[in-house]
């Protein structure tokens, strides 16, 4: 997947001429109001519509994508003192692409008072940043941390790693892609189908290629032989070692490979790979790719990026940061990053998030107990 720069973020947006709605949008009434959409009556207010269970305003936006049009948006625009973004990895991952959209969206949106910093904390399991976040940073204002699917991952296979993501302040879900399985362009596996019936019949023969173990694909490989009833003790995993999917499936080395919908997709059109399913719930709009669950395998899985907070953040400083994310997440900048990254908006701000993430620690820890890492 590509990786974004907080200047390429916004020169895309300048150089396509993106605005954040149409021109002649039509204006939304204050029972439906969701910020940065069009409203109709100047001073009107949507009671409870903001994201962190404030009222919305309609008002003649001065600043940001939507600058000199009326919309709904809080009575006082969130904006931050100062913010340090932790990124739990190096600024070309996929967190660091995404911390980046974050600041470069709240800069473009008129949030942030001085120039945010960004401090790029790698490390074993993306828990570096997590740690940074909890022990160095508890109860301060201004730091805002990336965390995702990986993060939450690497608290579960980290030998002796103490802390969870709902250690830190969780504030809002924001990101969401999907992967997909992908042989050779001249495979003999012309559907999913055929290859499942593979797999069961001799699973350790079939050849499986992707990224590092504890990340998403390795999940993703060790749940989609669960789903199939397949143990995943007999699966045959290789970590790619960054190689190319095409390169790495051309050679018949490998049965499969799984990667992003959005790496494996430039790839089938031109012609070098076949992707047999993608792991999102329905079809994906403009696509031609078959879901899991069409072909008869319930199984659907996102890799997903949020924000977090330090521990013992004030409740009004938490506020403030879910209302800026709500901006941000309506934004034209954002959403050329989404839309550049194949990506997808998840918005969820806390307290929902806190639940789902959760429900989440405990779905990937539970399958990461029955994994051997040393294999």
């Amino acid at each position: 997947m590509k990786k974004f720069s907080v200047a390429a973020i916004a020169l895309a947006v300048v150089a396509s001429g993106m605005s954040m709605a149409p021109a002649q949008a039509a204006p939304v009434a204050a029972a439906k109001a969701t910020v940065l959409t069009e409203c109709k009556t100047l001073n009107e207010v949507a009671k409870k519509r903001g994201a962190d269970g404030s009222d919305l305003k309609c008002l003649k936006a001065t600043v940001g994508s939507m600058k000199g049009k009326q919309v709904w948006s809080y009575a006082k625009l969130p904006v931050l003192s100062s913010l340090e973004m932790v990124v739990p990895g190096s600024s070309t991952s996929g967190f660091g692409g995404f911390g980046s959209a974050i600041v470069a969206a709240l800069k473009a949106e008129g949030l942030v008072k001085t120039e945010p910093t960004l401090t790029y904390k790698s490390g074993t399991g993306n828990v570096v940043g997590l740690t940074y976040m909890i022990k160095d940073l508890a109860g301060k204002a201004g730091k805002m941390g990336v965390t995702g699917f990986a993060q939450v991952g690497g608290t579960a296979t980290v030998a002796n790693y103490r802390y969870r993501v709902t250690d830190a302040t969780p504030v809002a879900r924001m990101y969401r892609e999907f992967n997909g399985i992908a042989v050779k362009a001249d495979s003999k596996y012309q559907t999913l189908a055929d290859l499942v019936k593979d797999i069961k019949a001799d699973p350790t023969a079939i050849k499986v290629v992707a990224a590092n173990k504890g990340g998403i694909d390795h999940y993703m490989a060790n749940k989609f032989y669960q789903t199939i009833g397949v143990g995943i003790d007999k699966l045959n995993y290789t970590v790619n070692n960054g190689g190319q999917v095409a390169a790495l499936i051309s050679d018949a080395a490998y049965t499969f490979a799984i990667s992003s919908y959005g790496d494996l997709i430039d790839n089938e059109k031109a012609g070098k790979i076949r992707i047999l399913a993608v792991t999102a719930p329905t079809r994906i709009p403009g696509t031609t790719t078959k879901t899991f669950k069409e072909q008869g395998v319930d199984f659907v899985l996102e890799n997903w990026r949020g924000l977090i907070l330090p521990p013992n953040t004030a409740a009004a400083g938490k506020s403030l940061v879910i209302r800026a994310l709500d901006i941000v997440n309506a934004s034209a900048s954002y959403k050329a990053y989404l839309t550049d990254s194949k990506a997808y908006s998840f918005f969820l701000p806390a307290p929902a998030f806190n639940s789902w993430l959760n429900t989440e620690q405990n779905r990937i820890t539970t399958l990461w107990d029955d994994v051997n890492f040393s294999q």
